[in-house]
């Protein structure tokens, strides 16, 4: 009997926060849309020349997941946004520069390599700079597309790095072996079920995943030696072990190339021998957002896709997916 209250309570807990998001999303239809994606609009930040620089922002878990929603289309994802992104950025004459605003732990191997070969084909068919700007977090997957581009900022308070592969998982098969529930999955071979939670894992399920942790280690690894050839690949080899570092520590490294804020970000971007447009001009700094908010300063400068009526809380003790990911990601 004692092992069946905390699971009520479990259930209980679960019930209570759906049923709270599920009502402060039942009072706030007429807050969300009700037809398809609005077209992306220029929004100025600052700046008064033709010449523009466009901060696209990638902020959260970079993944090519979609968010769905109870009303309202589904909003696209960071993949697909930030490859609309610099298609826009791509067709505008005006656009001199891009500087990615990065804000994020990282996310899934796949997402991560797709936007950081996006920025690579941008850069060589538009031939102008694209930066990175380190906001609280640039983290593993974020570190791997900030690689793409031709110089990074941080900020003072930055970390940055944990450059490395995760795949994470629980094991419960002795607590359901404890309340008498079994696994009878049916397979068509010993690694079908492969790494499944109701299961032990054999010493060769082990080196079967540690192998692909390996391989797509070697990956990250890889696009960091190409995008920080100014460090030593024996030193690199040393620090790419996961570890975080403070942005002092990233400079002193060479992981990263300056620290400041913002206007430093753009200051160094206008100095960069690919800028075409005036190195001391004002040149408009702008965003892409859908819909019709106004955008007065950098750090509105979001994804405008984030729909503040998810079930945020939920996911988080439920999970966002059953399907086992391998990840670039800073996993707390």
């Amino acid at each position: 009997m004692p092992l069946r209250k905390p699971f009520l309570f479990i259930c209980v807990v679960l019930l209570s926060v759906l049923f709270t998001e599920s009502c402060v999303i039942g009072n706030s239809m007429n807050l969300l849309p009700q037809s398809g994606k609005a077209d992306f609009e220029e929004k100025l930040i600052a700046g008064r020349d033709q010449e523009k620089i466009v901060i696209i922002s990638i902020e959260g878990m970079i993944s090519d997941d979609s968010k769905e929603s109870f009303f309202g289309p589904p909003t696209e994802s960071m993949v697909a946004r930030v490859k609309e992104s610099l298609k826009y950025a791509e067709r505008d004459p005006d656009v001199k520069a891009v500087i990615l605003k990065i804000n994020s732990p990282g996310g899934t191997v796949t997402a991560s390599d797709i936007i950081y070969q996006e920025v690579l084909k941008f850069k060589n068919r538009k031939s102008i700079p694209v930066f990175a700007g380190f906001m609280d977090t640039a983290a593993s997957g974020a570190y791997y597309i900030a690689m793409a581009t031709d110089a990074i900022g941080a900020h003072p308070t930055t970390v940055t790095g944990s450059v490395g592969v995760i795949m994470s998982g629980f094991n419960v098969k002795e607590g359901l072996d404890k309340i008498g529930v079994k696994d009878q999955s049916f397979t068509s071979g010993p690694n079908k079920a492969l790494g499944s939670p109701t299961t032990e894992m054999t010493a060769e399920q082990r080196k079967i995943l540690q192998s692909i942790i390996d391989s797509l280690y070697g990956r990250f690894f890889e696009v960091v030696k190409k995008g920080r050839s100014n460090v030593a690949e024996s030193r690199l080899r040393e620090i790419c072990d996961g570890r975080i570092f403070t942005a002092e520590q990233a400079k002193k490294e060479g992981m990263i190339d300056f620290i400041g804020y913002f206007d430093d970000f753009v200051y160094q971007t206008m100095q960069h021998p690919k800028f075409q447009g005036n190195r001391s001009g004002n040149p408009r700094v702008i965003t892409y957002q859908r819909g019709k908010g106004r955008v007065d300063n950098i750090y509105q400068a979001t994804d405008a896709n984030k729909n503040p009526f998810s079930l945020g809380i939920a996911d988080k003790i439920l999970g966002t997916s059953t399907n086992a990911k391998f990840l670039y990601l800073w996993d707390l």
